[in-house]
């Protein structure tokens, strides 16, 4: 079963004087039940719009948007209930304490008045805020507040969770603990769609992914899949010295460099002869999420 399918999605905006802007262009996908997916692309490619119109924030000009079945442009006060979003913009209602933050929105939500002290301590001690409950929102630090935006997305325990650059700007050690939430929410059967810029990270947390570039899906897929297509007859390798002549057929892939491998072993001695010395790692191991994204979109503003 599908926890989220996109079909033929387009939604336009109007702009002065020229034609209008395509943000997502006939975007189809869909998302298994209890999976995490990435949703992946170059800054503009159409990832914030695509979340607005998935959380019945916008309405697509066609296609249509079904979470857990139900339309989005339909039922969408049915949708939203389903649904916990972490934005990629903080946005904290500073004026009130944490617990005052938290206990509106488990209301918003449905979550009955006589469990809503023990979710939200649960949430906030999971989260290391236990501490901040009568703080002023306007008092905690950026990763914190960060953290009080998950808190308040997942209190009401939502069958589909978006996560928009949900680490972005924060240290290792809460980015190691979000990534903790995130595979422990997964497991006791939430889906995710999970963006972020950190391309590493979306392959420690999601078995299949949606790259999209200019508003239409250039690659979708399970990961392990598209990392062994791009891997085929090639080998990776990096140079302590980039500035040397090269090898015939080798191109340069973000920090590495690859090479067409038709005999692994005669190829592996072309490579080493040539290069002497100077080859910090070389490999034939699956292409990186990174070396990937920058094939397809040509772009290294992730």
């Amino acid at each position: 079963m599908h926890s989220l399918e996109i079909t033929n999605v387009t939604k336009k905006f109007e702009t002065p004087k020229k034609d209008p802007f395509i943000a997502v262009n006939d975007v189809s996908f869909t998302i298994e039940q209890g999976k995490i997916h990435g949703l992946l692309g170059p800054n503009g490619a159409g990832k914030s719009t695509l979340i607005s119109m998935i959380s019945a924030m916008q309405r697509p000009d066609a296609g249509t948007i079904l979470v857990d079945g139900a339309s989005v442009t339909e039922h969408p006060t049915e949708v939203k209930q389903m649904l916990g979003v972490v934005p990629q913009e903080i946005v904290v209602e500073m004026a009130f304490t944490v617990e005052e933050v938290l206990y509106y929105f488990a209301g918003m939500y449905g979550v009955p008045e006589h469990e809503r002290g023990a979710r939200i301590r649960e949430v906030l001690t999971e989260l290391d805020l236990i501490d901040k409950l009568k703080d002023r929102a306007r008092n905690l630090s950026g990763g914190m507040k960060r953290r009080l935006m998950i808190a308040k997305a997942i209190l009401h325990k939502p069958k589909f969770l978006i996560l928009d650059e949900p680490t972005a700007g924060v240290d290792v050690s809460l980015r190691q603990k979000i990534w903790a939430l995130v595979r422990r929410l997964n497991a006791e059967g939430t889906t995710i769609l999970f963006t972020t810029h950190y391309l590493e990270e979306a392959e420690q947390l999601c078995e299949s992914i949606t790259l999209i570039d200019h508003g239409r899906v250039i690659k979708n897929g399970k990961l392990k899949d598209i990392q062994q297509e791009f891997s085929k007859n090639a080998i990776h390798f990096e140079l302590f010295d980039r500035c040397v002549p090269h090898l015939d057929g080798v191109t340069e892939v973000g920090s590495d460099y690859e090479f067409p491998m038709t005999d692994l072993g005669r190829d592996m001695t072309a490579l080493t002869t040539h290069y002497k010395g100077n080859i910090k790692t070389i490999r034939s191991e699956s292409a990186s999420l990174e070396q990937i994204f920058l094939k397809l979109t040509n772009n290294s503003n992730v």
